[in-house]
Order: structure tokens, then C-alpha cells, then sequence
């Protein structure tokens, strides 16, 4: 399963090298603010409620402004949503260095930054299958989510942390994400010629706003694959959220290290995420997109599993095999708990990317291009509305019966969640034909497409 030549020719497509360049820079910024203050609201209140509350904030936007934001950016040349987009969360941070110090504070400019996102985010997502060969799908899908681990890696593992210990305080961190925001819209927007020109389109049908809402509906009860495929990546969204909430005090309790020390987690997820971006496009072209995203989804439950019985699957090892973990315990000075948890983060991370990558590939084959922003709106607002009330009790529920329990009681109930609405005859559609796996390409030998005046240029 080598990766083809097709994929690493993505690369020399300048459209899609700056959407990457972009989407690492908003990306990074966007986790090292989002993890900054989640261990400002932590560290204040030494609860998980608060930190409930800040991601309640960021998700509750897409509940009430995914649809029309993505009817927005359906409707917007992508490359001015996307540019837009990254200056006004540039405006954010700059705000939140002044207004950090009051909670209330906090989770509004995060719900405004949140709200924003409504627009590029389904703008970011249908760009990739607007400048790409639909053969390289896979691959560019691979890509735009390595970006995102890039961007947990560097914003939430190295920046954020980093720059709180070496400083003591938010406000360095929310002054290198202000930096980091303008960055990617100088990237996405004012580096590019012809920024406010306007190319007409040919042959490009358009579809309103309540057809296009059918559609992306129609294709969840139509092509049973594609419902499967957005049911597995709305609720490893979900449980993704859940950990962001939990990781905190998952480290400090469980681990027993400062919260800032989340390396110890990320590190091993992020060798197992790029394994998953190595197989993830080979696997779908080989095996179907829809077939690699009910893999993934059940490794990812069963590492969830397994971190929430972590000191169980700790004591088993050491009781029944000769791994070392004594001798690193006894050693190297690592305790053997962090070392099972380094362990099981990397088939987390590993599945995780296998489900995002695989998901969207079908979501970029079932819908058409016209309506490619509303399809992505209706998956997130769908995804955000399922989380919530969970989202809401996490903390609260981490709080009083311990961070571990938690995670075990959530990721066992996704597991019967997803069961159910997988072989439920109330749920999903009958059609079992698998989506399509190919079709025409774009005119464009170097990887463009002929979409023009609603694209990068």
C-alpha cells in the first residue's frame, strides 16, 4: 500500500500547498488558545466544570449557526471566508489579552470565535475537493488532517504549555495566537494576485439554501455507507471533545503530573495519528472510504476503553507479562501508569485519524460540489447538537466520581450508541451500495480543477 505519485504531485498544486500552510498556522493557534485557557479556567478553579463551560461556549455556536454557516460559505468565494475568518479570530485573542482575567469573558469571546467558525470552517473543507483531482481525495483528506494533528501538536502539546511555563501567565500565549491568526490570513489571502477579482464560473449549477439542506439530509438516508460514515465521525467528534474536557484532570489526577505536561498523551497519539495519514488513503482506495471508517471507530473505542481502565491494564501487564515497565518505574524514573498511557494513545490517535480522514472522503464523494459547504454544516451542527447535553455532564460527573470512571462510562455508552443506530431497522437508510469510488476529472494535469471563482486562486 505505497503511497501513489498522484499524492505526493498534491504538493506542487500551490492552491492546496497554501490551504495546508494556513490550516497549520490556524490550527496551531486555535488549540494553543483554546488548551491555554482551559488550564487558566483549571488552574483558577481546580474543577472540570469550568472547563465544561468553555467547551460548551465553543461548541454551542455550531448548534445555532452551522446550517446558515454553511449556507454562508457555500454562498462567499471560499478564499474570502477563510481570510476573514482568520482576522476576526486574530481580533479575538487580541481582546482576550485585556479580558482574560474574567470568566464571563472567556466564554464569550470564545463563543464569538466559535461563531466565526461556522463560516470557514465548511468554507476549509469544501475547498480541498474544489482544487484537487477526486482520485486524490483520499490523499488530500489524509493531508488537511495531518495539518489538524500538526496543529494539536504544536498549539496545545508544545506552544501553549511551553510558553505558560517559561512566562507564567496567558497573556504570551494569546499574544503568539494573535500572531499566528494573522499569519494564516496573510497566507490564505493577501500573498495571492488578484484577491478581490471576481472569475465568472462555467457550468457550475447552484443549488439554494433549502435544496441544498435536502440534499445533504437525502444523502444520510439514501447510501447507508455514507450514514454509517458520518454516524462513527460525529461520535469520535464528540468523544474528542469529551478528552479535551477530561485531559486536564485526566493528568493530574490519573498520571499525577502538572496539566501543562500533556506531552506525555500527545506525543504517542500524534506517532499513531501519522502512521493512520500513512494508511489511511492506500486503505481507502484499496478497501472503500466507508470500510476504513468502521475499522478505525472500533479501535478508537477500544482505546478509550482502555485509558479509562488504564491502572487495570497497568497491573495485568506487569502481573502477567516482562515488559519493563518496572524497570522504567524504577529507573528512567517514568511511573508505569504514564508509560500503559503512552501506550494506548498511539492506537487513539491512530484510529482517530483513520475515522476523519476516511469520513470526509465520502462526505467529498456523496455530495455534490454546489453543496459541499452545507453538507459539512449539516455534519458538525448534527455532531455539536448530539454532544451537548454529554458535554454538559462530563464535568460535573469527573468531578464526582472520578476522572477515570468517567471516561470508561462514556466511551461504553458511545459503543452502545453506536451499535444501536448501526443495526437498528428505526435508524439509517436500507440502500447498502457503497459510494462511489471514482469519477471525472478535472480538465488540470497539475492537479486543478476548473472551479475557479469560488476557490483559492
Amino acid at each position: 500500500m505505497a503511497i501513489e505519485a498522484q499524492d505526493i504531485g498534491l504538493l506542487k498544486n500551490p492552491r492546496f500547498r497554501r490551504l495546508l500552510e494556513s490550516r497549520i498556522l490556524g490550527q496551531a493557534a486555535w488549540n494553543a488558545m483554546i488548551f491555554g485557557l482551559l488550564i487558566l479556567v483549571v488552574e483558577d478553579s481546580g474543577s472540570s466544570v469550568q472547563s465544561t463551560f468553555l467547551i460548551v461556549a465553543m461548541t454551542l455556536p455550531s448548534i445555532l449557526f452551522g446550517i446558515p454557516g454553511g449556507a454562508v460559505a457555500d454562498m462567499l468565494p471560499l478564499r474570502f471566508s477563510l481570510t476573514i475568518g482568520y482576522l476576526l479570530r486574530a481580533g479575538v485573542a487580541g481582546a482576550l489579552i485585556f479580558y482574560h482575567s474574567e470568566l464571563l469573558f472567556i466564554y464569550l469571546f470564545v463563543f464569538a470565535a466559535s461563531t466565526v467558525g461556522q463560516v470557514f470552517t465548511p468554507a476549509e473543507a469544501a475547498t480541498v475537493p474544489a482544487i484537487v483531482q477526486k482520485k486524490q481525495l483520499p490523499a488530500a483528506n489524509s493531508l488537511m488532517v495531518l495539518t489538524l494533528i500538526m496543529g494539536q501538536i504544536i498549539g496545545a502539546a508544545m506552544l501553549a504549555p511551553f510558553l505558560w511555563k517559561i512566562f507564567g501567565g496567558p497573556i504570551p500565549v494569546l499574544i503568539v495566537v494573535m500572531m499566528f491568526f494573522l499569519a494564516a490570513s496573510y497566507v490564505i489571502g493577501w500573498m495571492t494576485s488578484g484577491y478581490g477579482s471576481s472569475k465568472p464560473e462555467e457550468n457550475r449549477p447552484s443549488l439554494g439554501f433549502m435544496e441544498a439542506m435536502r440534499e445533504g439530509f437525502r444523502i444520510l438516508r439514501t447510501v447507508r455507507q455514507a450514514y454509517l460514515a458520518i454516524l462513527y465521525l460525529v461520535i469520535a467528534g464528540a468523544m474528542g471533545k469529551m478528552l479535551i474536557i477530561l485531559l486536564p484532570k485526566f493528568t493530574e489526577d490519573v498520571l499525577e503530573i502538572s496539566p501543562e505536561d500533556t506531552v506525555f498523551v500527545a506525543a504517542p497519539a500524534a506517532i499513531g495519528a501519522g502512521l493512520g495519514l500513512a494508511l489511511a488513503p492506500p486503505a481507502a482506495r484499496m478497501f472503500g472510504a466507508w470500510r476504513v471508517v468502521g475499522v478505525g471507530f472500533v479501535i478508537l473505542m477500544a482505546g478509550l476503553i482502555g485509558l479509562g481502565l488504564v491502572v487495570y491494564v497497568r497491573d495485568f501487564i506487569e502481573n502477567n507479562f516482562d515488559f519493563g515497565l518496572t524497570f522504567l518505574d524504577d529507573e528512567v524514573g517514568l511511573e508505569s501508569v504514564i508509560t500503559v498511557t503512552m501506550l494506548l494513545a498511539m492506537p487513539v490517535g491512530f484510529a482517530f485519524t483513520l475515522v476523519s480522514v476516511a469520513a470526509r472522503v465520502v462526505m467529498n464523494e456523496q455530495a455534490p460540489p454546489e453543496a459541499q459547504g452545507r453538507v459539512f454544516a449539516v455534519q458538525m451542527a448534527i455532531g455539536d447538537f448530539v454532544s451537548l447535553l454529554p458535554l454538559l455532564l462530563v464535568g460535573v460527573v469527573a468531578d464526582v466520581v472520578g476522572v477515570r470512571a468517567t471516561l470508561l462510562a462514556a466511551s461504553i455508552s458511545a459503543v452502545g450508541v453506536a451499535s444501536y443506530l448501526t443495526f437498528s431497522s428505526r435508524f439509517g437508510p436500507v440502500d447498502s451500495k457503497p459510494p462511489p469510488r471514482s469519477g471525472p476529472e478535472p480538465p488540470s494535469e497539475s492537479g486543478h480543477s476548473s472551479v475557479t471563482d469560488n476557490a483559492p486562486d
